[in-house]
């Protein structure tokens, strides 16, 4: 019953995903279904944490993973009522390379290695300390941190002011489980490696216009150390690893929009730079960066007068 609870948990979180892609215009979108999907997850945990978050303001308790299960389901829903092109287009599909199969199989299997690490591993001492605690503690309290653990002089070896997507991500599984549970919690940081490689390949194949490339960039990540099995990477539950995912969307869909024009590249590129502070404190700084690379990008193109319209399909 946990693994169904999980699936259920990761299916409305990818539903809020899928939706604020269809919101932001990304229907028009040629891209593959695994970057879709990828996307999906990043932002769909961005957008529940939010959610919950928002709505802790103003209820508790069962309604509260309620609300917040509503507004997961409606997103692409409401993209489908909203839109003048109710069907969703699926890039036409052709036949892989024999050296692209093989860079993919590699890849699956990194994929479960990852997978199997973070099932034999613990979480890390942050991972528990500083982000697992906060959604422990706001489980225990109907979904809403508690005041007394804001205030508590005590707990600041837990760092209460860091930003929540993370530990509201989890938090969310634990609505889905009815309990606290490490071992499902892990499961959040594996989901974004996946997320991760499937971006960088897609976005080093658009950049390079060879899949092979992009693939074996993707495949090469597994060897750095940092990312795969030490500390901080993505096994141990520690918010480094899922802040990079970010950061890679927000700079790799940038410069694709550099490189083709893309206007659509270019809003996911600007909704993913507006939750790198949500991730970690540290996505401030490179929300300055990535916004100002942004800004240089625009003027370079001359188009600065066009920057709402790209970022806000409704000015169109």
């Amino acid at each position: 019953m946990n693994f169904v609870a999980v699936l259920g948990a990761f299916a409305t979180i990818l539903s809020a995903g899928f939706g604020a892609l269809l919101l932001i215009g990304a229907r028009k979108w040629h891209q593959n279904s695994a970057a879709r999907l990828a996307l999906s997850w990043i932002l769909g945990t961005g957008i529940v944490s939010l959610l919950v978050w928002i709505f802790g303001f103003f209820v508790k308790g069962a309604l509260l993973p309620g609300l917040v299960a509503t507004m997961c389901v409606g997103l692409p829903l409401l993209a489908w009522k909203i839109s003048d092109h109710p069907a969703i287009p699926f890039p036409s599909l052709r036949k892989p390379k024999r050296i692209e199969l093989l860079l993919g199989a590699f890849l699956a299997v990194e994929i479960a290695i990852i997978f199997y690490l973070a099932y034999v591993h613990t979480l890390g001492s942050d991972g528990i300390l500083n982000w697992e605690i906060k959604a422990r503690y706001a489980y225990a309290n109907g979904g809403v941190l508690p005041l007394t653990y804001l205030q508590d002089g005590g707990r600041t070896f837990s760092q209460p002011e860091y930003p929540l997507a993370i530990p509201y991500t989890e938090l969310w599984l634990y609505f889905w489980l009815g309990d606290t549970n490490q071992f499902w919690a892990k499961t959040v940081f594996p989901v974004f490696y996946a997320a991760g490689v499937i971006l960088l390949a897609t976005i080093g194949a658009k950049l390079t216009g060879k899949v092979s490339a992009g693939l074996g960039a993707a495949l090469l990540l597994f060897f750095i150390p940092q990312i795969s099995i030490e500390g901080g990477s993505a096994i141990v539950g520690y918010a480094d690893f899922p802040l990079s995912v970010f950061y890679l969307a927000t700079i790799g869909y940038l410069l694709c929009a550099c490189r083709s024009d893309d206007e659509h590249s270019f809003r996911i590129y600007a909704v993913c730079l507006a939750l790198l502070p949500w991730v970690k404190r540290e996505g401030v700084i490179l929300w300055f960066i990535a916004g100002l690379c942004g800004v240089l990008v625009i003027w370079r193109k001359k188009n600065h007068r066009c920057i709402f319209s790209h970022c806000f399909p409704a000015c169109s």
